[in-house]
């Protein structure tokens, strides 16, 4: 019995390390996608939700380009930059916004636009 327990493991295990890689994990676009700080507190139905109710209110931002356009916008970030080069500056035009007052309410959070543009970016990406 304890062998078999151990070969189930192994093999959940296994499948478990495997999802990320089979589900092609693009960083990059992973970085412009993925509202940070939301993500660490709610669920990914949650930000599909929530980028859902974007786009119908803002149904000319209801498109892929159109919203990686507008998250990278005048970010100054070369071309080739990284994910992490753009989490950051994501993190800055976030911080920029609350402190500017660029907030919009969208399916209950308080949201910085970018924010709000990830979700929705977030959910194109997963239907």
């Amino acid at each position: 019995m304890q062998r078999r327990l151990f070969l189930e493991l192994s093999a959940f295990t296994a499948a478990s390390l495997s999802i990320p890689f089979i589900a092609g994990c693009d960083n990059r676009q992973q970085a412009e996608a993925r509202p940070l700080f939301l993500s660490k507190i709610a669920e990914d139905n949650s930000i599909i939700k929530t980028g859902l109710a974007y786009r119908k209110v803002f149904k000319n931002e209801d498109d892929e380009q159109k919203l990686k356009a507008l998250l990278l916008s005048q970010s100054g970030l070369a071309i080739n930059a990284t994910s992490d080069e753009i989490g950051q500056m994501l993190a800055r035009k976030i911080d920029a916004e609350f402190k500017n007052g660029t907030i919009i309410v969208v399916n209950g959070w308080v949201l910085s636009a970018t924010e709000a543009r990830q979700c929705a970016l977030f959910s194109i990406l997963q239907s």
